[in-house]
């Protein structure tokens, strides 16, 4: 961490004007603004975007102090304007505390977009790296990453300039690679045309793609060995696959992609959500006790499992509902927040399960254990927790053994 610090520290003391652009995700909306507040501290104007910056949130970003303004969509084609002649009421979906965006929805040439990862390449090195290929805009109900439109869409970047992008990690030493958006999910063709495209001299790789139960079969998986990856499925539920509203997978689905992922010797991600609409303890325990039934038969093919709370984030349907609900006066943690995802959740658990925050996560306190004593190797791991919840209710699990 001491080393990333001082290697922007350096590389804002050798710019005439530095800029920082932060992406607000929900989850890291705070800590994003604490390394607001610390940029500025060192000489940095700060600009934000991201899925939480959105025609709702526009307005509320842009006016805190450690925000100098908050771009609505793409930033590819706004940031270079600002570095060139600074924050001017002109220029699209910009908002500052002097004047309030004019909002236009950019086309984007998806296919052709070049990015480029320098940076990132050379300061993100615990994990691997991050990488666009396709996206079937999971972020479009009012926060679009890329073209900033109010509706589903799908893109899919040219593979071979994916694939040169990758090539500059690659010789810096990197071999783990994170595509950021659905992969196979979006179109089993172009995932085809991509791993076609993979350079020979690409190898000893490991690369996290995301597919639906529905779309596994014989030829995904072979492009999946060839790709050297680790194929991740989103369960959701075991026993209520309908309460996940998306309608194309069903519980056979789920069975019959672990069956041909395990007999083509792949090393799967599974990945669950705990309080889907409906959520009851019964079904809670179900779930759980079929997840350790599967963790047992395919534990030499799992390589993680992640299973987490639903987390409601702006621009979901879940979100959607609360804010009806609420009449749009969102619960707040820190005061610098638009809403805390976490304290939405909660009352999201309130209105549509028959559980509690609590109960979701001492099960996934519960399941860790099991699938340690399954298989330590298999990874576990849990997003959008409250981390003094998790520790409080993992000490209680421990002192009652």
């Amino acid at each position: 961490v001491e080393l990333v610090k001082k290697d922007i520290i350096d590389f804002i003391k050798s710019a005439k004007k530095p800029l920082a652009g932060l992406t607000l995700v929900a989850g890291n909306v705070y800590n994003s603004l604490k390394m607001a507040e610390w940029l500025k501290s060192i000489g940095c104007d700060v600009i934000v975007g991201g899925p939480e910056i959105s025609e709702l949130t526009v307005r509320h970003y842009a006016d805190l102090p450690m925000v100098d303004g908050a771009i609505i969509g793409s930033a590819e084609n706004i940031l270079p304007q600002i570095v060139e002649d600074g924050l001017r009421d002109s220029i699209k979906n910009l908002s500052t505390k002097e004047f309030s965006a004019k909002i236009e929805y950019f086309p984007c040439d998806f296919e052709n977009a070049v990015i480029n990862y320098d940076l990132l390449f050379r300061i993100e090195d615990h994990g691997g790296v991050s990488f666009l290929w396709s996206g079937d805009c999971p972020f479009a109900n009012n926060r679009c990453f890329f073209c900033g439109r109010q509706r589903k869409g799908y893109g899919c970047r040219n593979p071979k300039i994916v694939w040169e992008e990758i090539k500059q990690a690659y010789n810096l030493g990197k071999r783990k690679y994170y595509n950021t958006a659905d992969t196979v999910a979006t179109n089993a063709d172009n995932f085809h045309q991509f791993v076609l495209a993979k350079p020979d001299d690409i190898r000893g790789i490991n690369m996290k793609c995301f597919v639906n139960a529905f779309q596994v079969n014989g030829n995904i998986a072979e492009d999946f060995k060839k790709l050297e990856c680790w194929p991740t499925i989103g369960i959701e539920s075991l026993t209520r696959v309908q309460a996940s509203e998306k309608g194309q997978t069903n519980i056979e689905d789920n069975y019959n992609a672990l069956e041909v992922l395990a007999k083509h010797n792949l090393q799967m991600i599974l990945t669950f959500v705990i309080g889907l609409p409906g959520e009851t303890k019964n079904s809670l325990l179900a779930d759980s006790n079929e997840l350790i039934n599967i963790v047992k038969k395919y534990k030499d093919n799992i390589y993680m499992i992640t299973v987490s709370p639903l987390v409601v984030i702006n621009g979901s349907k879940a979100f959607d509902k609360m804010f009806s609900i609420l009449g749009g006066k969102l619960p707040k943690k820190h005061e610098e927040e638009f809403y805390n995802p976490l304290l939405l959740s909660e009352l999201y658990f309130k209105n549509f399960t028959k559980i509690t925050v609590e109960d979701a996560i001492r099960q996934i306190c519960i399941l860790e254990k099991r699938v340690v004593e399954i298989n330590p190797k298999i990874g576990f791991d849990s997003k959008g927790l409250d981390s003094e919840k998790y520790f409080k209710i993992k000490k209680e699990l421990r002192a009652n053994k």
